[in-house]
């Protein structure tokens, strides 16, 4: 049979009251107070319950690092991935732990037991339904919302400026000469593409270049839909009519793109130009 906190009391003679402060509030408790207190605790293999430590705290030291369930796992997503370990880094310097889900995962009844009750905040990451966000916010836990804009003078949202990092992207490779650039778009989150999508359709009419609807694409941002998708370009006109240069809106889909390009017995940039966008750490095999 496990070993409780009354049994800890007993070995080491303070009372239950001291145990318990010693583990939940160590800094009201004397140090070799607290030293009795922990070895007695090693003795008897005791490990204090955390929930229950939580509750006159009011607080469970854990936070959420919680991602759209379409990009998950966040381990392996190539944008979030970065993220992911520069939050827990910080979070465990801090002192606090982190509880890493998908936005799936917070339906389950066990998400509901030990995701969303056992936190004291959340990073909501990516598409992250408006639900879960009241959720949060009705129990008064502050939330952060990545790479989700929404209207609100309560929220912390951090996002990319997709509008400037698209005008920026087109517009080099215009200046590097080319002057039909299509449009590889994944199947992201509103404000995502739109704000992406606008910058290539303003760059090119502020260059006097037209917008084709044929040069405009959007798939799932994986490196086989792009390289689907660069076969079907190729396949689906004549050479005159192939785009010299193709601006991909996240990494996986530029690194698609590069080995299409190869596959298909072209070079980049010799063949064709491809720009990304994200800045992933990613390797073209």
């Amino acid at each position: 049979m496990p070993s409780t906190i009354l049994d800890v009391a007993a070995l080491c003679g303070y009372s239950r009251a001291t145990v318990t402060r010693a583990f939940s509030e160590p800094h009201l408790v004397k140090e070799s107070t607290r030293n009795k207190v922990y070895e007695a605790a090693r003795k008897l293999n005791y490990t204090p319950n955390a929930i229950a430590q939580a509750m006159p705290r009011m607080r469970t030291d854990n936070i959420a690092f919680i991602l759209y369930e379409h990009q998950s796992p966040a381990f392996l997503n190539p944008f979030y991935a970065p993220i992911l370990d520069a939050v827990v880094d910080m979070s465990h310097a801090l002192g606090l732990s982190v509880i890493i889900s998908s936005s799936a995962d917070t339906r389950l009844p066990n998400g509901e037991i030990y995701i969303k009750k056992q936190v004291d905040g959340a990073i909501l990451a990516g598409q992250i339904n408006a639900e879960l966000i009241d959720y949060f916010q009705h129990q008064h836990k502050p939330i952060v919302l990545l790479n989700n804009i929404t209207r609100s003078e309560d929220r912390i949202c951090l996002a990319i400026d997709d509008y400037s990092g698209s005008v920026q992207v087109v517009q080099h490779l215009i200046d590097r000469g080319h002057r039909r650039i299509a449009l590889i778009q994944g199947n992201f989150s509103d404000h995502v593409m739109k704000g992406r999508r606008a910058g290539y359709v303003d760059t090119l009419r502020t260059n006097g270049l037209p917008v084709k609807a044929e040069d405009i694409f959007t798939i799932q941002a994986d490196y086989e839909h792009a390289m689907g998708c660069f076969a079907e370009i190729l396949d689906g006109r004549s050479k005159e009519d192939y785009p010299t240069a193709f601006y991909c809106t996240n990494d996986e889909i530029a690194v698609g793109i590069i080995k299409g390009v190869y596959r298909r017995g072209y070079s980049v940039p010799r063949d064709f130009a491809v720009a990304g966008f994200d800045d992933s750490i990613l390797e073209d095999d």
